[in-house]
């Protein structure tokens, strides 16, 4: 990279430098967020529903969602060579932003098995470039950030990421309510859509390229050979355990995810404004609550968080099976809106803490071999659950499981509660029990000042009580005596969990 350039690191940054460089990240999430709301989750899903897709191709466009981290190898091989992060990110993003192009000629090409085949192949297309982006933008920005406000910094990223898919989702979601499915207006309506993702990607780009890079530090002998670079990073003990849970973690949650929505359309009965409803109201409970989880990760530590979120989240996706169960589809639709502000609320802790997580394992200077280890591993996991999916759906489709409780006495006789998993509801039961395995090894995770799950949710009672009593005018106490029973807790050593 010629010296001088724009895309050029420096060899110092002055404070006033970072922080412009800082604020800058944080406008640019907007744009790059609502590029990846409207070529991703709900919105692909639906755009290949409308071109016909069966299952299986679902499935494959969730795994190369994932799968596409599986080019970090390569892409921390070129950053070390290269060593011009932000060069690779720009011109990263740059290609990416070909794929909403492409799609959006597909929107007007037809059902057939080329256009999704052509569907699943932009998808890919997407997923690499951004692999490459991706993986030179965390090592950028670890070295960008000071450690004492990772936190809140992404705490603060994260909320503005979410409020922008917020109203990227909402304004989508009217958009394709107002057309018919499978209609001419249905394909300009996503070629609408597509074509903002287009200019949304540019914008980010240009803005990635006004922030300040700081100058790699020297590399070692073999710090851009692949098979050396993952030797060294599995040596470390740390690695090992937190790699063992997060691959665990990302096989169990992925292998019901990704089917939610054709959950909701074809065994539910739901509509797709109400589907991406759901989606809205858990991206708005995380935006509620991303900036609350930043300020605890960072006074009671990321496993803390964890030990509560992950948990939770666990729990919302066994909560999809009662959702079946009700005949009601008034009460059913009640049930799920409850149901995704829950979850929300965990994968807010989740993505926070996993993210702050391996980023305080890796050494500065030397994180994009941790990032690109730890994308390469949990990415394996997390695609292989919904390809495997996938190809199972229709095995389960025509199964049923029911139990039935029957009642009979003298005054009535005949069926008292029934519980019957059919089709999807077998994905949510198994996703739950790999999901147990994941937490135990969880249990294997250590990080110095970490509180017990139950320790966390008892300080964030008593305060939501004090503030409670504030608030009707019972008391006017101070929640710092909450805060340092948290802070002795934390430093009273903790039983390790079984």
């Amino acid at each position: 990279m010629r010296k001088g350039s724009i895309l050029a690191p420096r060899e110092a940054l002055d404070d006033k430098t970072r922080e412009r460089g800082l604020v800058m990240l944080t406008r640019e999430v907007v744009f790059s967020t609502t590029c990846d709301s409207l070529v991703g989750g709900v919105i692909v899903t639906a755009f290949a529903l409308h071109l016909g897709a069966s299952n299986e191709v679902i499935g494959a466009i969730a795994a190369l969602t994932f799968w596409r981290d599986l080019l970090q190898g390569p892409a921390v091989m070129l950053v070390q060579k290269v060593r011009a992060r932000k060069a690779i990110a720009v011109v990263g993003s740059l290609v990416s932003a070909t794929a909403p192009l492409l799609m959006l000629g597909l929107a007007f090409s037809g059902a057939s098995d080329r256009t999704r085949l052509a569907l699943v192949a932009v998808i890919a297309l997407y997923g690499g470039a951004s692999a490459f982006a991706g993986c030179a933008w965390s090592g950028w920005v670890r070295d960008m950030v000071p450690d004492d406000r990772r936190g809140r910094f992404f705490g603060r990223r994260s909320t503005l990421a979410t409020a922008t898919a917020l109203v990227a989702g909402l304004c989508s979601a009217w958009l394709l309510e107002q057309t018919p499915q499978g209609s001419a207006d249905r394909a300009a309506a996503f070629a609408g859509l597509f074509a903002l993702a287009f200019l949304a990607q540019l914008v980010s780009a240009a803005a990635l390229a006004r922030v300040p890079e700081p100058m790699m530090p020297p590399p070692e002998a073999s710090a851009w050979r692949l098979i050396p670079m993952l030797r060294q990073v599995w040596a470390d003990e740390k690695f090992r355990s937190w790699i063992r849970f997060l691959a665990n973690w990302k096989f169990a949650v992925n292998l019901a995810q990704p089917f939610f929505t054709v959950f909701f359309l074809t065994q539910l009965g739901f509509g797709m404004a109400f589907v991406m409803a759901l989606s809205l109201i858990a991206q708005f409970a995380t935006l509620l609550t991303l900036a609350r989880w930043g300020q605890l990760a960072d006074r009671f530590k990321d496993k803390s968080v964890l030990n509560v979120a992950a948990p939770t989240f666990l729990l919302c996706i066994v909560g999809m099976i009662p959702a079946s169960q009700f005949e009601s589809r008034t009460l059913a639709g009640a049930y799920l809106v409850l149901l995704h502000l829950l979850m929300g609320v965990a994968s807010a802790g989740v993505s926070l803490a996993t993210g702050n997580m391996i980023m305080k394992i890796s050494p500065r200077g030397a994180s994009e071999s941790y990032l690109a280890a730890n994308a390469l591993i949990s990415s394996l996991a997390a695609g292989l659950a919904p390809l495997i999916g996938g190809f199972c759906a229709d095995f389960f489709a025509s199964r049923e499981f029911a139990l039935t409780l029957q009642w009979v006495g003298p005054n009535y006789q005949g069926e008292f509660a029934r519980l019957s998993l059919r089709a999807w509801d077998f994905y949510f039961l198994l996703s739950a029990l790999f999901g147990l395995y994941a937490l135990h090894r969880l249990g294997m995770v250590h990080e110095e000042g970490e509180l017990m799950g139950r320790e966390m949710l008892r300080g964030m009672h008593e305060r939501a009580q004090q503030a409670s009593r504030r608030l009707l005018g019972f008391g006017v106490g101070s929640s710092g005596d909450v805060e340092a029973d948290l802070e002795a807790a934390a430093e009273t050593p903790q039983p390790q969990q079984p």
